[in-house]
C-alpha cells in the first residue's frame, strides 16, 4: 500500500504495458525510477479491504483489480468474493485477474473478455443483483487489491 501511495516505479514496471506517451506525460524520471505526477496521485484513494467482509459500503466500481490475491483462497470462498464483486461493479466494469487466477469453474458472475487474458466482465446472460440499484452516476472508482 505504500508503494502504491509513493506512485513509484522501476524502469521494468513502466514499461510492462504503459506505452511510452503516457509515461512521459504522467510520470517523472528520478534516477532509475519513475514516480507518478502528484495530480494523478491525488485522484487515488487508498483504502485497507478485507475481501472475506462486505464491501458495499465503498460504492459502485468501474474497475476492480484483484490480482494474485485469490490463490489463496479455497473455491468456496473465491466463488463468495465473486458474488460480492458482481453485486458493486458497474454493468460495463472490468475485474482484472492476476496470470494463475480465473472465474472459469467458480462463478457465472463474470465472462472472460475474448482474447484480454485475465480480465472478465459481468455475465448479462445472468445479472447479479445490483447493491446500488437505482443510483445516479458516480466517478469511476477502481479497487485494487494486491498480495
Amino acid at each position: 500500500m505504500e508503494k502504491s501511495k509513493a506512485g513509484v516505479f522501476s524502469q521494468f514496471e513502466v514499461q510492462r504495458g504503459l506505452p511510452i506517451q503516457m509515461l512521459v506525460k504522467h510520470f517523472k524520471q528520478s534516477g532509475d525510477v519513475w514516480q507518478l505526477n502528484a495530480d494523478i496521485r491525488a485522484m487515488v484513494q487508498h483504502k485497507q479491504l478485507n475481501l472475506l467482509q462486505d464491501f458495499a459500503h465503498l460504492g459502485s466500481f468501474d474497475v476492480i483489480f484483484c490480482r494474485n490475491v485469490l490463490i489463496y483462497f479455497d473455491q468456496e470462498t473465491k466463488a463468495a468474493i465473486f458474488e460480492r464483486m458482481a453485486r458493486m461493479i458497474e454493468p460495463d466494469g472490468v475485474l482484472a485477474l492476476g496470470a494463475a487466477e480465473s472465474v472459469v469453474g467458480i462463478t457465472d458472475a463474470f465472462k472472460p473478455f475474448p482474447d484480454r487474458r485475465g480480465m472478465y466482465c459481468l455475465n448479462t446472460a445472468r445479472a447479479a443483483p445490483r447493491a446500488m440499484a437505482g443510483a445516479s452516476a458516480v466517478p469511476l472508482k477502481l479497487v485494487a487489491a494486491a498480495r
